[in-house]
């Protein structure tokens, strides 16, 4: 099947976005394996100062935390220093959508709902105290804790909340360079889409614009501590999307007269209605709504909405109601610096053990700092163990055995450190697979035009590439038995619970012989119809899969007709380095031994090109590396974005099923009621579709693992925070570490 052509603005939302259709080298050289402090709701852990041991059990899967030594107690580090591969893309709830943006922010602002402990799919109260839903799913009742204030002083309550949640609405998942890339989505899609640019194009912005949101009723106040959430579009996965970012309250008074100082400043270039605000709450409100409407195409932000101050918080934020504030973000060094909260409400300790503790942030600083090389962390972590101060640091899965005991790893699944005071975590499984897709309708980079030749619009060339290569040995040799060699789209602990069946196994297998059978097939018998995404038949003579000969003689073709597909990977992803040389090598030596002509050729892409040469419209690769973390926890991110047309991928690639297509429509419904069965069913019969089609060759599930000094302790995991992607991944929260 070959699709064209036309991608719906929805999809070239998706393509925009950092956090999820990312290229395999930053999935599994940053993301796979960053650094992460993880802690989440209900942590049974009190206050402490000392303790017995440097060496704490984990609960990942796979591995053990290990210290390659242990000693007695030891002062709590008074300064934490995490050196990260990455730098941050913005600092504002409303606006960011990037892993490492969320590593930062969820220390310093706070969800209105949270995850239990460790539980990836328990999603439990935090600022809120309550909540409960009628039985349509149409309405949420919420009830705040009392007394929590944000690091300002200003008191959370349903209007700091009617405000927050406004105001990402009102962005429209906007950054100051566009409009729809970033996470507003999550939230917009239970509303009236009809008013998000990522649902239904560009958008009118202005007053009018604010006074339809404000219309939809989202947010409606019904008491000092109270609210409802109206749904206009209901979704059983509702609690995982108000356990997001996207919806963290944000101090309304400061976030006001900072943002407005920002948009009349010399040089921003903005007209607004209201350079000063006046009256009640709700009228500064809604005249700061209409303020930063205005901001939208216009003055500095000629395509997108305007800088907020907590984009970059430059000097500082006081606007969340989290352990720590943030104090300086020095944007010459990309240092971030973090400082515990001295009147810090004390999380839900309602249902913690003991009965009434209290989160109190023991490391009183934290220091992001932006090291890129990889060899220059190593020495800075090993320098840290020795002087006694307290250190993370991103380690790359290339990297892997630099900080682990390569032996222990391959034969009993345990990362032992080889760095004396260094302790190592996990393996911890987050959600995202990895997976190399199959295009069609592939154009070139230089004039756009189509290749005439459209190797993968055939099922049997999909399929021979996928048997030419062994993927057991792959995960074994070049991704260091790191997770977990992947069966279908969906990742182990994706909510909803039992929509993970391994039993949907992949039509192929490693059979070289089955290859040479299925090149043979697709060289002498031609397909001859393609198909745009539309559906409709592509004119005659525009593709022509000929290749080789139709006839053998001796054996061999006589004359062949030539051909090259040319597949590539990202620099430095060695895993795909493998697996692509491979496949070449599998699939040349077939042509070679039958004379076909046709030649694979593998290309490394520098990091980044090949995110915009696979997204490109239309694309211009025919096989590449990648992968998919999810934007919110819950199956419908995966098969949606991933299996159905226009997703991201079946638009990029042109898989464009109507059986596939159908069932996530269904899936879309059993969502919306509340049919788990029925939704895991679906979820089931389109992987197994998927599978049949070959639409992608599945790589590797994947994990990550947490390298810090053994002075450290108190580390928790949950999958969902140890994605790269929503709700707070990283996850980096140092309230809990002593």
């Amino acid at each position: 099947m070959v699709v064209n052509g036309t991608w719906t603005f929805w999809f070239k939302m998706q393509m925009n976005r950092k956090r999820h259709a990312i290229s395999r080298n930053v999935t599994i050289g940053v993301v796979l394996v960053i650094l992460v402090v993880a802690v989440v709701a209900g942590i049974a852990l009190s206050s402490k100062s000392s303790s017995s041991s440097t060496t704490s059990s984990s609960t990942g899967t796979g591995g053990s935390s290990t210290s390659s030594t242990s000693s007695g107690p030891a002062a709590v580090p008074s300064t934490l220093t995490y050196e990260s591969a990455e730098t941050i893309q913005y600092l504002d709830p409303a606006v960011s959508y990037y892993s490492y943006d969320y590593n930062i922010m969820q220390n310093v602002y706070e969800p209105i709902l949270w995850y239990n402990q460790g539980n990836a799919t328990d999603v439990i109260p935090w600022l809120a105290q309550s909540y409960t839903a009628n039985p349509a799913g149409t309405q949420y009742q919420f009830t705040l804790r009392s007394g929590i204030k944000f690091a300002d002083g200003e008191a959370l309550n349903s209007s700091a909340v009617w405000f927050s949640i406004n105001r990402a609405l009102i962005n429209d998942g906007s950054s100051p360079t566009g409009h729809g890339t970033q996470s507003g989505w999550l939230i917009q899609q239970l509303s009236n889409q009809s008013l998000s640019s990522f649902f239904n194009g560009a958008q009118n912005y202005g007053s009018s614009y604010v006074a339809s949101w404000l219309a939809a009723n989202f947010i409606q106040v019904t008491g000092t501590l109270t609210f409802n959430v109206n749904v206009q579009n209901p979704n059983v996965a509702f609690p995982y999307l108000f356990a997001n970012p996207i919806v963290d309250p944000v101090a309304p008074g400061y976030v006001m007269q900072h943002d407005l100082a920002l948009w009349t400043a010399s040089g921003a270039g903005y007209t607004l209605p209201y350079t000063t605000l006046s009256g009640n709450f709700t009228q500064k409100s809604i005249e700061y709504f209409d303020d930063f409407s205005a901001t939208c195409n216009a003055g500095s932000t000629p395509s997108g909405c305007g800088t907020t101050y907590l984009d970059t918080a430059a000097t500082g934020s006081m606007a969340g109601t989290g352990p720590y504030t943030l104090t300086t973000d020095d944007t010459s060094t990309n240092a971030i610096t973090l400082q515990a909260n001295p009147n810090y409400w004390g999380g839900p300790y309602q249902s913690m053990t003991p009965a009434g503790s209290k989160i109190d942030a023991q490391i009183k600083t934290v220091i992001f700092k932006f090291v890129p090389d990889q060899t220059t962390r190593e020495i800075d972590v090993q320098n840290a163990a020795k002087s006694g101060q307290a250190m993370a640091i991103d380690v790359e899965s290339t990297n892997l055995f630099d900080v682990a005991q390569k032996s222990s790893w391959l034969t009993s699944n345990t990362l032992n450190s080889t760095i004396p005071g260094v302790s190592l975590y996990g393996p911890y499984p987050f959600l995202g697979v990895t997976f190399d897709p199959f295009s069609t309708n592939v154009t070139s980079a230089l004039t756009g035009a189509y290749y005439s030749f459209q190797p993968f619009a055939d099922q049997r060339l999909r399929l021979a590439f996928a048997d030419a290569v062994n993927m057991t040995s792959e995960w074994v040799s070049n991704a260091d038995k790191l997770g977990q060699v992947a069966p279908n789209v969906v990742p182990p602990g994706l909510p909803p619970a039992g929509v993970y069946n391994s039993s949907i196994a992949p039509t192929y297998s490693y059979n070289p012989d089955q290859s040479a059978n299925l090149l043979l097939l697709a060289m002498q018998n031609p397909i001859r119809t393609f198909h745009f995404t539309n559906g409709t038949v592509a004119p005659t003579g525009l593709f022509n899969n000929t290749f080789g000969c139709t006839t053998l003689t001796n054996g061999r073709c006589a004359n062949p007709v030539p051909q090259t597909i040319q597949i590539t990977y990202a620099t430095g992803d060695t895993s795909d380095e493998a697996i692509m040389n491979d496949i070449a090598g599998t699939i040349n030596n077939v042509s070679t031994t039958y004379n076909m002509g046709l030649t694979v050729s593998v290309q490394p892409l520098p990091a980044g090109q090949e995110l915009t040469e696979a997204f490109s419209v239309p694309n211009h690769l025919y096989f590449y590396a990648f992968g998919w973390i999810d934007d919110y926890p819950w199956v419908l991110d995966f098969t949606g974005n991933m299996l159905a047309y226009p997703g991201t991928y079946p638009g990029a690639d042109g898989m464009n099923f109507g059986a596939i297509n159908n069932l996530y429509k269904e899936s879309l419904s059993a969502s919306s009621s509340g049919n788990l069965p029925a939704l895991i069913s679906y979820s089931d019969q389109m992987n197994t579709l998927a599978n049949q089609e070959v639409m992608y060759l599945w790589t590797f599930d994947n994990v990550n693992f947490v390298t810090m000094t053994s002075n450290v302790q108190g580390m928790y995991w949950n999958s969902n925070l140890g994605s790269a992607a929503a709700n707070g991944v990283g996850p980096e929260y140092f309230a809990t570490l002593y």
